[in-house]
């Protein structure tokens, strides 16, 4: 088994991680797909026996000291996702998960380049799909308590990002919180959805019922409203603006990030 390779050397000096990080290997993802997690895998990566056990990504939290700002307390992680592919063509990737019904959580491409898949569904139930390439310097978003997954189109990627978990009225009111870490793992069913490389790039693939439930992603950009509230920063630098910028971020994420209002059954 090789140990990672990193390539954080590039970074601002603040974003230099410490440490050596917490690897997540596939066997880390087919443990947790085995476990009960909520947690979904190809049946070509369920059923892989061989002795290769790629490193996926590195995980440094606490990247930035945490702090608290608005009455919350916020975090920052930085990721360092490798390149390749996993048994079955699929591309390397996060975990993926649901969020909390009130966790903001931005991200911000630094190098390579990545695909945020999210979902969720509106007050009236209906299921909404989206994709978003992001390179280098691009912000992206995760509607409050979605679903979403971290795609590597072109490895290694390093991706920063902060969340913190906002009081309730920011949720929908049939959620019910999570417990702890573990508990976004287990609090809904799996969005059976992934992505493989392609010709035109990469495709979305999945469970039947979960394609035919989301339907075909629809792609967006970078939020104008994000970057215009950044205003130049990088994410790091605005993770530590004092606490009135803070507010203001607060403030225009609940007018524009959407809500989840239904997870889907355990």
């Amino acid at each position: 088994m090789t140990s990672a390779i990193s390539h954080t050397a590039s970074l601002p000096t603040p974003l230099r991680p410490a440490g050596p990080g917490i690897e997540y290997r596939l066997s880390d993802l087919l443990h947790r797909h085995r476990a009960g997690d909520a947690v979904f895998v190809t049946d070509e990566v369920a059923s892989y026996r061989g002795d290769h056990d790629p490193l996926l990504y590195t995980a440094h939290r606490d990247v930035l000291l945490p702090r608290t700002a608005c009455d919350t307390d916020w975090f920052a992680d930085l990721i360092e996702y490798r390149p390749g592919q996993l048994p079955g063509g699929e591309l390397i990737r996060s975990t993926g998960h649901w969020n909390t019904p009130g966790q903001l959580e931005i991200f911000q491409t630094l190098t390579g380049r990545v695909a945020m898949l999210a979902a969720w569904r509106t007050r009236s139930g209906e299921p909404v799909l989206t994709c978003q390439p992001c390179g280098a310097g691009e912000l992206a978003v995760i509607p409050f308590g979605g679903w979403h997954l971290t795609l590597v189109l072109d490895g290694p990627a390093t991706v920063f990002n902060f969340y913190t978990d906002l009081p309730a009225k920011t949720a929908a009111p049939d959620h019910a919180p999570a417990a702890g870490d573990r508990g976004k793992y287990r609090r809904a069913a799996p969005v059976e959805l992934t992505g493989v490389r392609a010709k035109d790039g990469f495709a979305i693939i999945g469970s039947a019922d979960s394609l035919a439930t989301w339907g075909v992603a629809q792609p967006v950009s970078e939020p104008t409203w994000l970057r215009d509230i950044v205003a130049g920063s990088s994410l790091a630098d605005f993770y530590r603006a004092d606490s009135a910028t803070l507010a203001a971020l607060v403030a225009t994420a609940r007018r524009h990030v959407p809500v989840c209002h239904r997870t889907e059954p355990r």
